[in-house]
């Protein structure tokens, strides 16, 4: 066990036994954790390093929803994971709506638990941008929800979400791979009246159509093999809140009739039940494709589209406001330097105005992933053009002198640079990028993950 001074996942369970288990397969993965075996002793223990939390349902003394009383009170950004028993789902669900970001059940598939637990540290990372929003009151301030706004064009797209946000109405996004569809989907979730319920994301192509259907709808015990307990789907964890349905022109065709008794009905049906179940729930749903095409050739539903596209909002590429790289950068870099333990690591004026020069067709993930690289690269000092890879390609403007190879630089790091240019010429479907890179659907999603890739 590390330092629980250095900790960003602390395991809060009373069996010894399990606390051992999560603790050696975070060792293996690299994730410095600490363990508690009573819920007062850990919410007293913690510090501002912490990202998420694995939290048992039924302790003695502080259970697990006495906890997540404490943590909404005194951490409200730090993400909770709950274990429950097979017989507990009800409370699980009940820990979910009082701000819990996942459940599983025990005993657990430890690839399914860090996979959520990675997940709820994204989510971390969202919920602390999301604290500058107490400083949202005027229409010219330029960064809402990690979302920086000072091209014409995205300030013009924040006076939209202003208007859309406080209402019910279903939005849809749009724009190329990387734009920042999920950033401004939280925007709208943070903006609205359901800003204290759960926004809850689904990747549409990144489970098999059977799995999709259980993890939007729910399923009763016994509906198919493997679902030895009931299950509540997404739909049900964002009650009161906001369902993001990321890449949703991958939604299967037979599920689409589903989602559109949820948007036309307000209900849907557990997979295995007959009974009907009411949802309450926002639907912003993004995507990267052409619609009229998906339409014409009998993948999409026209009436779902219409449904969904009630207030489109179409997110302009990185290359059409590179005015505000200086703000992104900045912005970006700060973060960088917070994760890392640094202060004041910069990119100068002549750096900014090269990276200017580059078309960036992999829009403001290809920058966060430009700089992070970079900033690595530079060690103690501030980065400089020779740190940016991207600069050295066709395109950038400008001559540069190539680095020596790829000597000494970490193999995460070209793996991660070879899966985002990938994804960039497959114009962002994964599919396609997953067929060049010669892995499967399935191996993408994981390393999307692995790497922390989003929307």
């Amino acid at each position: 066990m590390c330092n629980p001074t250095v900790a960003k996942l602390v395991i809060v369970d009373d069996d010894k036994v399990l606390r051992n288990l999560v603790l050696h397969h975070a060792k293996m993965r690299g994730v410095a954790a600490s363990e508690f075996e009573d819920g007062e002793t850990a919410m007293k223990s913690l510090h501002d390093g912490v990202e998420v939390i694995l939290l048992d349902l039924h302790m003695p003394g502080w259970n697990g929803i006495k906890c997540l009383d404490y943590l909404q009170e005194y951490h409200p950004t730090i993400s909770t994971v709950i274990l429950s028993g097979a017989s507990e789902v009800e409370q699980a669900v009940q820990a979910m709506k009082q701000g819990a970001f996942d459940y599983l059940t025990k005993p657990f598939d430890p690839e399914e638990l860090f996979a959520s637990l990675y997940k709820a540290k994204k989510f971390h990372e969202i919920q602390k941008e999301n604290q500058i929003l107490t400083t949202f009151s005027e229409p010219q301030v330029s960064e809402v929800s990690g979302v920086v706004a000072e091209a014409k064009a995205t300030k013009a797209l924040v006076e939209m979400v202003k208007k859309v946000a406080p209402l019910d109405t279903s939005v849809l996004l749009t724009g190329e791979s990387g734009v920042g569809k999920g950033l401004f989907a939280r925007m709208i979730h943070s903006m609205s009246p359901r800003t204290d319920k759960p926004f809850i994301t689904v990747s549409c192509p990144a489970l098999p159509r059977e799995l999709l259907e259980s993890e939007l709808f729910g399923h009763e015990k016994g509906a198919f093999t493997g679902a030895k307990t009931k299950r509540a789907g997404k739909i049900e964890a964002a009650r009161g809140g906001t369902l993001f349905l990321d890449e949703l022109g991958e939604l299967p065709i037979d599920l689409q009739p589903k989602l559109l008794n949820v948007l036309q009905d307000g209900e849907y049906y557990p997979v295995g039940s007959e009974k009907a179940v009411k949802s309450d729930v926002r639907i912003i749903a993004a995507t990267n494709i052409n619609f009229e095409e998906k339409i014409a050739e009998g993948s999409f539903r026209e009436d779902l589209y219409y449904r969904l596209n009630v207030f489109p909002l179409e997110i302009p590429p990185l290359r059409e406001r590179l005015s505000e790289l200086p703000a992104l950068i900045e912005h970006i870099l700060s973060k960088i330097n917070s994760r890392y333990g640094k202060k004041g690591k910069k990119c100068g004026i002549k750096t900014i105005e090269a990276l200017q020069k580059y078309q960036w067709p992999g829009n403001v993930r290809e920058l966060e992933n430009a700089l992070e690289r970079a900033w690595i690269m530079s060690g103690d000092e501030n980065l400089e053009v020779d740190h940016f890879f991207e600069l050295h390609s066709a395109g950038s403007g400008e001559e540069y002198s190539v680095p020596t190879g790829l000597g000494g630089i970490p193999l995460r790091e070209i793996e991660k640079a070879a899966i985002l240019q990938t994804l960039e010429q497959s114009g962002g479907n994964k599919a396609k990028a997953a067929r060049l890179l010669g892995i499967t659907e399935k191996t993408i999603y994981n390393k999307f993950t692995k790497y922390n890739i989003g929307a």
